[in-house]
């Protein structure tokens, strides 16, 4: 991948900001989010109806760009198995994709998270070419596509046969037949991730499962009642980022980015007065100069706003669609941030979160955001700040609705391919820590596959092979 950032690697077998783990660590954290790139599940929309305080002067606040994170290198390893009633198709092939995939110098999880970082974050197999195996697990597998599997035991299991190798992250590869019903699986944040066979060989799934370990959640998009920037439906996924349906062909979001430290203070802009602020595309050349994100607070909750302008290039964002896009970070937790809009992206008129010349504007925190221009170069954003700066909308501050959870539907778009659904019976726990209960499992539709968000589980679940998966 050429171009500007990557997702971070650490050492420490933890997950996002620095949480650093041992290799073999018992526990994989709380919430586990399963992901499968051609998939489809529905993640429960995040609402988060903040609340609002007028700002009767300028916005203050501090941006979340300071000092950029340090250097990092990821041992990561690459775990084929086996269990006692199912056995990987073609583990030769496997080791192939897997070598080539995780850890190649182009279009692998390393080069990904690589051009993300600007090179802050270094993906390496902990040892040799990284792939070991496949090892054949004491584990009976029959049942786990229609009752939920037992990943905290694969995951053990798997530790054990590696008993010598110290490693930051650890990538389960699992039989597609008698498997479990997602397509992969990460623990959010954490040091593990788990693929069906089929996944290792689809880059969206794998960088998709590492920005989970990372702790980042679904990246969702909301429709905002006019004059809020929290009252707000459910409008699928944001499809700017491989955590919202967006591919591998497309960067990280700028909360993303944000999150992880990998926007330095000369890129991100905070104005305290009104004004209009000239971004460079998100993801231009590392070497380009110019801001690449405008980092607002929202009302006194620690709710804050992100602008981003995202443009097609020869780099990281082969595919994304031209426009700026504006996100919620619901009290300063930039990896849960949600993409808002004044419409629906169905809508063909839609330049990102804009409509036409239409602003965005939040009336009781008295900030309207409206998009002068756009080229290739950039985009100019005019950022009004006090309260008589919130044109053509209500004074009055609508009474929050519960946003719709797009848990309710029966298929949605998640990280990268296409395919229709059919739902089949829910899943079971996966481990003692790792709730999905009521998910439902879809074949997938769309670019990606669809998550669904069950307590503090996001699943997303893969597409079928054989008479339950295809790849």
């Amino acid at each position: 991948m050429a171009s500007s950032r990557s997702t971070r690697s650490r050492t420490g077998a933890s997950a996002s900001a620095g949480r650093a783990g041992a290799a073999r660590t018992p526990a994989d954290g709380p919430a586990l989010v399963r992901a499968a790139h051609r998939g489809a599940v529905r993640i429960a929309a995040a609402s988060t109806a903040a609340t609002a305080l007028a700002l009767c002067g300028p916005v203050v606040g501090t941006a979340a760009a300071a000092d950029p994170a340090p250097q990092t290198t990821d041992r990561h390893v690459v775990v084929l198995v086996n269990f006692r009633n199912s056995a990987l198709s073609d583990p030769g092939a496997d080791r192939t994709k897997a070598v080539s995939n995780f850890f190649g110098p182009t279009g692998s999880l390393a080069a990904y998270y690589a051009a993300n970082s600007d090179n802050r974050m270094t993906v390496v197999p902990a040892k040799g070419d990284g792939v070991f195996g496949p090892f054949t697990l004491d584990v009976d597998s029959s049942g786990w596509d229609k009752s939920g599997c037992d990943s905290g035991k694969v995951a053990e299991l798997a530790r054990r046969a590696i008993p010598d190798l110290t490693y930051d992250h650890l990538s389960i590869v699992m039989p597609s037949t008698k498997a479990c019903a997602w397509w992969g699986l990460g623990s959010q944040p954490g040091p593990t991730t788990w693929f069906q066979e089929g996944a290792v060989n689809d880059l969206a799934a794998i960088v998709h499962e590492a920005g989970h370990n990372l702790g980042f959640a679904h990246e969702e998009r909301q429709v905002c009642t006019a004059g809020s920037f929290s009252v707000c439906t459910a409008d699928e996924y944001s499809r700017r980022t491989p955590m919202g349906a967006g591919g591998s062909k497309k960067g990280l979001s700028a909360p993303e980015l944000l999150a992880q430290k990998w926007l330095t203070a000369q890129q991100v802009s905070t104005p305290r007065t009104t004004t209009t602020v000239h971004l460079a595309p998100l993801h231009a050349p590392a070497n380009a100069s110019g801001t690449r994100a405008i980092d607002l607070p929202l009302g006194t909750k620690g709710d804050r706003i992100v602008v981003e302008y995202r443009t097609p290039d020869s780099g990281l964002d082969g595919d994304v669609p031209r426009g700026v896009d504006v996100f919620r970070v619901p009290q300063g937790k930039y990896d849960h941030a949600v993409m808002i809009g004044n419409t629906k992206q169905e809508d063909k008129t839609t330049a990102g979160s804009f409509t036409a010349d239409t602003p965005l504007a939040d009336t009781s925190a008295h900030i309207s955001l409206s998009v002068v221009r756009m080229t290739d170069q950039g985009a100019d954003v005019r950022v009004d700040l006090g309260a008589d700066q919130a044109p053509n909308v209500s004074a009055t501050t609508p009474t929050p609705a519960p946003v719709q959870s797009t848990q309710q539907a029966d298929d949605t778009r998640l990280i990268g391919s296409t395919t229709t659904a059919t739902p089949s019976p829910a899943a079971a726990a996966d481990g003692p820590a790792l709730a999905s209960t009521g998910a439902k499992v879809l074949t997938p539709t769309l670019i990606g596959g669809t998550l669904l968000a069950v307590g503090g589980a996001a699943v997303l679940l893969g597409k079928r092979r054989t008479r339950r998966r295809r790849h």
